[in-house]
């Protein structure tokens, strides 16, 4: 799922040029509490508490909700950083889908089965043989995604871009 990458480098983005004082197309930034960044690299300075950061060999921890929101509680007095926070769970999930598709090891694939199993709850407890992550977002949307999803007849593919963009949208809005 290139989709989780995107927005990892979308989450960290926003927040490292909102720290430099960058602010949305409609105007929107969060309202900083002891200015702003110099710059880029500074940003990434300050985020990362390495003066010697570099974007190129490290990275910061937008994967960690709480991380990201903590950030922003400290560098902002309001900012719209915690909708992601509010969906860790469906985020994890996420991540175990997209390491599962990377990866095969034991770890992955007992993440990805708890994944499809709470997003699926068989009646058996059980998936089929050689259940695998396309599987699982082509399956309709039963459980843990907000009942709007499940209305809307959204495939877990669809129901995850339509929560990155809703999120997205929160934390950079046109």
């Amino acid at each position: 799922m290139a989709m989780v990458a995107s927005w990892e480098e979308f989450l960290e983005r926003a927040l490292v040029r909102y720290v430099a004082g960058a602010k949305a197309k409609n105007g929107y930034a969060p309202t900083p509490k002891f200015g702003q960044a110099n710059n880029i690299a500074h940003a990434y300075a300050l985020l990362s508490g390495n003066s010697n950061y570099d974007p190129l060999k490290h990275y910061l921890k937008v994967t960690d909700t709480k991380w990201v929101k903590n950030n922003a509680d400290y560098f902002f007095r309001q900012h719209q950083f915690s909708v992601p926070h509010a969906q860790t769970v469906l985020l994890e999930h996420a991540t175990s889908i997209r390491n599962r598709v990377a990866h095969s090891s034991e770890k992955c694939r007992a993440d990805f089965k708890a994944t499809a199993l709470a997003f699926l709850q068989p009646p058996n407890g059980k998936l089929t043989k050689g259940y695998m992550p396309g599987n699982l977002l082509l399956a309709p949307v039963t459980q843990l995604f907000p009942h709007a999803f499940k209305q809307g007849n959204h495939n877990h593919f669809a129901a995850y871009a339509e929560l990155y963009k809703n999120m997205a949208l929160a934390i950079v809005p046109k």
